[in-house]
C-alpha cells in the first residue's frame, strides 16, 4: 500500500508538474507584446499606412488587433471597427503629432525620441465597476490607451475633443515621467484639497456629467480644472496640460482664471475666485516648466492643436 501511495503521488507530481509549467506558459504568451514581433508583418493597405506614418518615423506599433493581450483581464473592451483606424490615426498626426512638433524647439526630435512606442485603440470604454470608465492609460511612458473608438464620425466633435483630451492627458504623463517636473511646489499649491482616493466623483453633483458647470466649479473651488484632477497630484498637472491644449483661450481664461465681481454673490463666488487664484499660479507654472524644461511651447501648442480640429 506504501509503495502503491507513493508510486501514485509521483505520478500526480508529474502531472501537476506539467500543468503548472503549461499554465506559466500560457501566462507569459498574455503579456503585452507587439503585434509584429511573432507575427508576419501584414501587407493589408491599413497595416502599411501605420508602420509608414507611425512605426517607421516614431518607433510606434498602433494596435487594433488582439485586444485582449492589453487591457486588466478583470475589464472588458470592445475591439475597434476596422473602418474607424485609420481615420482616427491620421486624426493622431494631425492633432497630435504635428502640433507638437511644430510646439517644440526640437521639431520632429521631440517626439522621436518621446513618442510611446504603442498606441492601442479599444473600440470602448473600459467599466471600472464604480460607475466610473477609463478614457485612457498611460502604461510607464511606453504605452497609450485610447477607448471609446466605435464612437468615432468625422462630424463628432465631442468626441474628438473628450479623445484629445484624453490623449493629451496622458501624454502628460510620458512628459512628467521623463523630466524633472516639481511636483512637490506643484501640490503645495492646493495640498489640502485633493481628494482622498477614488472618492473625486463626489465633486460631481447627482444627475451631472463630470464636465458640468457644477461639477467643474467644485473642482475650481479646490484650484484645479476638473473633479478628476483633484484625485492626486499627477492627474491635477495633466489635467490641467490637457485643458490649456484643449481649450479655447479666453474661455479658458473666463472659466479659470478671471476672477469675478463677487458683489451680493456669496461665499461660493468668493471660493471661486480664492480657487481661481491657485489656478494662475499652476498656470504660469506649467507653462514655464513645459518651454523651459521640456522645450514645448505650450500655448503654441494649443493654437496648432485647435486649429488641427477647426
Amino acid at each position: 500500500m506504501k509503495t502503491k501511495s507513493i508510486s501514485i503521488n509521483k505520478i500526480l507530481f508529474f502531472i501537476f508538474s506539467i500543468v503548472l509549467l503549461s499554465g506559466c506558459d500560457r501566462e507569459e504568451t498574455l503579456q503585452p507584446r507587439t503585434v509584429f514581433e511573432t507575427e508576419n508583418e501584414s501587407t493589408n493597405e491599413l497595416d502599411l499606412y501605420l508602420k509608414k506614418e507611425f512605426r517607421d518615423p516614431y518607433g510606434c506599433d498602433v494596435i487594433y488587433k488582439f485586444v485582449d493581450r492589453y487591457i486588466d483581464p478583470t475589464k472588458i473592451a470592445t475591439p475597434p471597427k476596422v473602418d474607424v483606424v485609420k481615420p482616427i490615426a491620421e486624426l493622431i498626426k494631425k492633432a497630435w503629432i504635428t502640433p507638437y512638433n511644430k510646439a517644440s524647439n526640437q521639431g520632429e526630435g521631440f517626439l522621436k525620441t518621446y513618442f510611446p512606442a504603442e498606441i492601442v485603440i479599444l473600440g470602448s470604454g473600459l467599466d471600472n465597476g464604480d460607475g466610473t470608465v477609463t478614457l485612457g492609460i498611460a502604461d510607464a511612458g511606453v504605452r497609450v490607451t485610447l477607448t471609446e473608438a466605435n464612437k468615432y464620425t468625422a462630424d463628432n466633435k465631442e468626441w474628438i475633443l473628450r479623445t484629445f483630451r484624453t490623449l493629451h492627458h496622458e501624454f502628460a504623463h510620458i512628459v512628467d515621467q521623463n523630466f524633472n517636473f516639481d511636483v512637490e511646489a506643484f501640490y503645495n499649491i492646493s495640498s489640502t484639497d485633493y481628494t482622498s482616493p477614488g472618492t473625486w466623483t463626489t465633486l460631481i453633483p447627482r444627475g451631472k456629467r463630470e464636465d458640468s458647470v457644477e461639477a467643474i466649479e467644485n473642482a475650481i473651488i479646490r484650484g484645479m480644472v476638473t473633479p478628476y484632477a483633484t484625485s492626486a497630484v499627477g492627474e491635477d498637472f495633466a489635467e490641467i496640460i490637457a485643458r490649456i491644449v484643449t481649450t479655447d483661450p479666453a474661455v479658458f481664461t473666463a472659466t479659470y482664471l478671471t476672477p469675478e465681481d463677487c458683489d451680493g454673490k456669496g461665499q461660493r463666488c468668493l471660493d471661486l475666485n480664492k480657487g481661481r487664484a491657485r489656478l494662475q499660479k499652476k498656470y504660469d507654472a506649467t507653462v514655464k516648466y513645459m518651454k523651459e524644461d521640456v522645450g514645448i511651447d505650450i500655448l503654441k501648442l494649443r493654437d496648432e492643436f485647435l486649429k488641427s480640429i477647426n
